[in-house]
């Protein structure tokens, strides 16, 4: 199969700052089926590209009919980035996504497209969605972070470097090794390489914008990171109950208060990349694929 990855012009209307958008399509791709692509804390939009088998979100996507849309928040990655990293807040980077969304209407000519985000990505575009639910037809939240996981941990700075222990903290790993070895009985090993050289690659040019991570690391216990009285659209959550990010009591909470036609999938033993977990990948986009294309 034949891919296209190419990037389209958007920038903030508040201040201009560039936002890197790019549109994914293949020959099965479809020009009015659309869906955008939602980045977390850390790892850009290349995170849903792993160039490793069948891994990669978005040929998947693509050869299920999908134009693939992905942005890069302001701050991150190829966009342009800002001098207080205090400044990129699940609100700013919510306008990235309102902005990003809005330039795809315009450049396809669609009334509607989906959103499909992952960890802070669904505490973000919880806040884009309730500016944008008349355009939007679904979302899918991967390891959605609602709060309520762990003792509040002071962020000491406005950016903050990363590590090799923070790179490859999305992964489950061998207790008692303090973040440093992996589990490879639920990661394929090669896979955990590429994803440690591309997130150096791509997400290491830079200091990292701790706005974002204040909000999540020092929330306290009683408070939600994301409003579910504000979404209108249907929700698809997929949650490893293994997940240090996920409190999965608030996830059964959350899909009762959803709009109809919203739902909750539990992978059992799964972590918070169990969509790239090697016993769950392929169940997690038979779920959120299912969701999407269902009437």
């Amino acid at each position: 199969m034949r891919y296209e990855c190419e990037q389209v012009e958007c920038k903030r209307k508040d201040d201009g700052t560039e936002i890197y958008l790019t549109k994914f399509y293949c020959p099965a791709s479809y020009a009015d089926k659309n869906i955008l692509c939602v980045h977390g804390l850390t790892y850009t939009q290349h995170a849903f590209d792993m160039p490793y088998k069948d891994y990669s979100v978005v040929k998947f996507l693509a050869n299920n009919g999908y134009t693939v849309w992905r942005l890069d928040s302001t701050g991150y990655g190829k966009s342009g980035k800002y001098e207080d990293g205090w400044k990129i807040t699940s609100d700013h980077t919510a306008m990235d996504q309102v902005y990003a969304i809005e330039k795809i209407l315009e450049v396809t000519g669609v009334e509607k497209i989906d959103l499909l985000a992952w960890s802070w990505g669904t505490v973000t575009s919880s806040k884009s969605i309730a500016k944008c639910n008349d355009v939007l037809r679904k979302v899918v939240w991967l390891g959605p972070c609602f709060g309520g996981n762990y003792d509040p941990v002071p962020v000491p700075g406005p950016f903050s470097e990363l590590k090799y222990t923070y790179v490859v903290r999305v992964w489950q790993h061998v207790e008692g090794s303090r973040g440093y070895e992996a589990d490879y009985s639920t990661v394929e090993r090669e896979l955990h390489g590429i994803w440690t050289d591309e997130v150096y690659k791509h997400d290491t040019l830079s200091p990292r914008p701790n706005g974002g991570t204040r909000e999540l690391m020092e929330c306290d216990w009683e408070t939600w990171l994301i409003d579910t009285s504000k979404i209108k659209v249907p929700v698809c959550m997929i949650a490893g109950d293994k997940d240090y990010y996920t409190n999965i009591d608030r996830c059964n909470q959350a899909v009762k208060e959803l709009p109809e036609g919203s739902e909750l999938y539990v992978c059992h033993g799964g972590g918070h990349c169990m969509w790239l977990e090697l016993d769950y990948y392929k169940k997690v986009r038979e779920t959120y694929l299912s969701f999407l294309e269902r009437d």
